[in-house]
């Protein structure tokens, strides 16, 4: 086999915000995962876990999700601000949890800025009003001297938070209140009319389509379309699973992998049906703000809770390289940082452990804000998938520095059991070398990290000046630069 590079041959450049993520206020996502509460023993920072913050500031997500999910259409976020002592306990209607509310806007703001993320707030819509969006928008993001900002400086903040990205409810189709599209459009409207006055130079995103409904989307659009200057970009929400979390078959695991055809195929509609409704000088673009895998384990009973084997780390990368290729997706955020469904760290008391789809984030970080360039691949062996569906063994991404000096290279091998020989060739006028080459593996495709064991699954470097072997079920990143 043969991969060839052409890293002169400059596309697209890969938004950074593709490795953004997403935390919701579901088991132990939050609390005791996030948060840890100022008294606690567990290691913080004024309530915030501190394990869990410095592993997140090493991946650099450039954008996190929060209140939710279904969390956020129940939510109402003057509940969360204030003197901790007189937050109002609620019931968290989705989840089956109560709600202390001791985590809220300000700790939310200041956990982004702890790990030097930026936040995407969700609104309420399904339960919430018009007047309680544009308050958190004011709160978040005016100068003026209010009543509203007189809080936020009360609270300790004088200065506006500047909150870029606000969704206007989340599954409105679903948990956000069982609506048809025509309705959200006009609720979308209202919403968004004044919310975009309100909070200066943001970015609005609308509830979109999830692979069972594909015709919301257009349905919404049609219905606003005397407004469609009020959306910046439509959100998609896409889930795979539905087998054991570790005792998976190989039917299972290939199934699995077949997921991201179905995003692939959902990216695309989306594309082509947002970029049909822009108009000059304001394009909309699309946003997976909920993927990931959702396994039999994660219920409400165990707070949603899964482990993260080997199998997820492949399919995250092969997600990514599915990413790529689309220059209208602008975000995406994996569901759910810690504690939940595809989570990037578990935490069991004062302990925490990486998970395999944390190092496929940390591995594919030089990704960001990258040039794709074309990757060609010939002698690539074809997965018989489930369903009679087909994809390549090796699937491969590429990416060049704005300055044309680095060169990125991810490689998965998706096959359980056939290791791949292949050439990597570079062809340019200049003349280019091997830097580092870290390759993600394991023996057995069900092998995950533990409290016990953390290390199970890790990349490891490999010192070498050309890589020719590529083992069954591996990711393996390879950065190069140009020789003067």
């Amino acid at each position: 086999m043969q991969i060839t590079i052409r890293p002169e041959v400059k596309q697209h450049k890969i938004s950074r915000y593709l490795y953004g993520h997403f935390a919701e206020h579901i088991g132990r996502c939050i609390y005791n995962g996030i948060w840890a509460g100022e008294d606690s023993a567990i290691k913080n920072e004024k309530g915030i876990r501190l394990d869990t913050a410095e592993a997140l500031k090493k991946v650099a997500l450039p954008a996190l999700r929060w209140p939710g999910g279904c969390f956020a259409d129940s939510y109402h976020w003057k509940d969360g601000i204030g003197p901790k002592d007189k937050r109002p306990k609620r019931h968290n209607l989705w989840w089956n949890q109560p709600e202390t509310n001791q985590f809220g806007t300000d700790e939310f703001m200041r956990f982004c800025a702890r790990i030097g993320t930026e936040p995407y707030i969700c609104v309420n819509v399904g339960s919430g009003t018009v007047e309680e969006a544009c308050a958190w928008v004011e709160y978040c993001n005016s100068s003026q001297d209010t009543a509203i900002t007189g809080q936020r400086r009360t609270n300790g903040h004088p200065e506006p938070y500047n909150v870029k990205f606000w969704g206007v409810g989340n599954e409105n189709w679903g948990c956000g209140g069982a609506m048809e599209p025509e309705h959200y459009a006009d609720l979308y409207r209202q919403f968004a009319g004044y919310m975009r006055p309100t909070g200066g130079d943001i970015k609005l995103i609308a509830c979109g389509s999830h692979p069972g409904i594909i015709d919301w989307d257009e349905r919404f659009l049609v219905k606003l379309k005397p407004a469609l200057g009020l959306v910046d970009y439509i959100a998609l929400n896409i889930y795979t699973g539905g087998s054991p979390e570790v005792n998976f078959t190989d039917e299972d695991y290939y199934r699995t992998i077949a997921g991201v055809i179905t995003m692939d195929d959902n990216i695309k509609r989306a594309s082509g049906l947002t970029q049909s409704y822009s108009a000059y000088g304001h394009p909309i673009g699309v946003i997976m703000d909920e993927w990931g895998t959702w396994y039999k384990e994660a219920v409400v009973e165990n707070g949603v809770c899964q482990q993260s084997t080997m199998r997820d780390a492949l399919f995250t990368a092969a997600s990514f390289h599915c990413f790529h290729k689309f220059d209208r997706l602008f975000m995406t955020n994996m569901a759910q940082t810690v504690n939940v469904l595809q989570a990037l760290i578990l935490t069991k008391g004062s302990k925490a452990v990486l998970t395999p789809t944390y190092h496929v984030y940390e591995m594919f970080m030089p990704h960001r804000d990258a040039a794709v360039v074309p990757a060609e691949l010939n002698g690539n062996p074809a997965l018989n998938l489930p369903d009679g569906k087909k994809k390549d063994a090796v699937s491969v991404s590429a990416s060049v520095s704005d300055d044309g000096k680095e060169l990125f290279v991810s490689i998965a091998n998706l096959d359980l059991k056939n290791n791949i020989d292949a050439d990597l060739r570079v062809i340019s006028g200049q003349k280019w070398e091997i830097k580092e080459i870290r390759q993600l593996s394991a023996k057995d495709i069900h092998t995950h990290n533990t409290f016990e064991e953390p290390d199970m699954v890790k990349p490891a470097e490999i010192r070498a000046k050309e890589i020719k072997k590529f083992p069954a079920m591996s990711v393996t990143a390879v950065k190069m630069k140009t020789v003067s």
